[in-house]
């Protein structure tokens, strides 16, 4: 196996979930791991979540022409093994039984679970036979946009990481670019009676997403990987305070990427919101939209996550 080439899994996370999510059957999580070619004295593993409308090809991105669209592979050639998981309900992972049940809470424990299981391979040595046994490890997790939102839900109630990554979300409340302003993107109350999945608009989102520079066919690139959303999960992920309280609880370090343009009503508020933590770094991106992954800066995110988590990792 060529090692630059990530390892599909899929991971059975049923046993952590409730039985109207499973409906007694199997539920998987499907995962991509990077392995690196050489391990630093410390290894480091890095998780990262994408955010609405996308999967787990946000952070494995491929644009025809072009290169340096990957932060996974970005990590991976520079010593870090990165696990790449889809949502419950989104991309190549299953969905639930009753997908509006799969709450943020429910998300966050499958998501726990897949990581674990990679974590248990890790340690074993068996996730590849050309790939040694890792005793111990630094562990950090990470999102962007709803999975920054996920990540946030998921370290408050399961502690899974020892430092997080929190790109292009908001503990306070998701804000939105429409017509040159922020407008609250706050869905309000779930209604009952919307679709299970949906797929916004792409074009109403560009001027959030992107940084005015971002050439057209990146554009197109990315607009082509658009996936539809769970709605409940989607809809939670821009509520008002939702994740305030569990951001407060959140006592290992953290790391905060906004884009220059991106969903955060008061980008410099944001480190306050984790006051459990005694190492809050706020990176503000320069020439960046939301979505940091395509602005024309977005090598110095990869630099300052690759350098972050060495320094963390000791």
């Amino acid at each position: 196996m060529n090692k630059a080439e990530p390892l599909d899994l899929r991971l059975d996370v049923s046993a952590a979930l409730p039985n109207e999510i499973t409906g007694g059957e199997a539920l998987d999580i499907a995962v991509w791991v990077f392995l690196p070619d050489q391990l630093p004295e410390k290894p480091t593993v890095v998780t990262l979540l994408n955010g609405g409308t996308y999967d787990r090809r946000y952070f494995h991105f491929d644009v025809p022409g072009r290169s340096d669209y990957s932060l996974a592979e970005y990590l991976r050639a520079r010593g870090h093994v990165v696990i790449l998981p889809d949502h419950l309900g989104i991309g190549a992972s299953d969905r639930a039984k009753n997908q509006k049940l799969a709450t943020r809470q429910v998300c966050a424990a499958a998501n726990h679970a897949a990581v674990e299981q990679v974590y248990d391979r890790l340690r074993a040595g068996t996730l590849n036979p050309a790939f040694p046994a890792l005793p111990s490890f630094f562990k950090v997790g990470g999102g962007h946009s709803m999975g920054g939102f996920a990540t946030i839900t998921q370290q408050a109630a399961h502690r899974t990481y020892e430092a997080c990554l929190i790109l292009g979300y908001t503990a306070h409340g998701v804000h939105l670019t429409i017509g040159g302003k922020l407008v609250s993107a706050d869905v309000g109350q779930l209604d009952p009676d919307h679709s299970d999945y949906s797929l916004p608009d792409r074009e109403i989102l560009r001027a959030t997403f992107h940084w005015d520079d971002v050439p057209e066919d990146v554009i197109a690139a990315d607009n082509s990987l658009a996936v539809e959303v769970p709605y409940v999960l989607g809809a939670q992920a821009t509520m008002t305070g939702i994740v305030t309280a569990d951001a407060a609880t959140i006592d290992v370090p953290v790391y905060i990427n906004l884009g220059e343009r991106d969903v955060s009503p008061d980008p410099h508020a944001e480190p306050g919101y984790y006051r459990a933590s005694r190492d809050v770094t706020l990176h503000i991106l320069p020439r960046s939209g939301h979505c940091q992954n395509f602005a024309s800066t977005r090598l110095e995110m990869y630099n300052r996550i690759d350098h972050w988590v060495r320094y963390h990792a000791g």
